[in-house]
């Protein structure tokens, strides 16, 4: 399994879709979560399941350190 060095630069929430926007030691891009009924088809720009895990996982550690919390 390929580690990559990925920060995540911006979330986008949309009707249909997040974008999340991505930098990386492989260059940058984004990938997009298309929301389809129940299902999720996600667009990887090519690089493949690993990759979309450790952005997934790097997707996390954002919406945690930038969230408020409001009980």
């Amino acid at each position: 399994m390929k580690d990559y060095e990925i920060e995540i630069d911006y979330v986008h929430f949309n009707k249909d879709n997040i974008c999340i926007g991505w930098s990386a030691n492989i260059g940058f891009g984004v990938l997009t979560i298309n929301q389809n009924n129940n299902t999720f088809a996600i667009e990887t720009e090519c690089l493949g399941q690993n990759f979309y895990e450790q952005v997934m996982q790097k997707f996390q550690e954002y919406i945690l350190n930038h969230s408020i919390i409001i009980e």
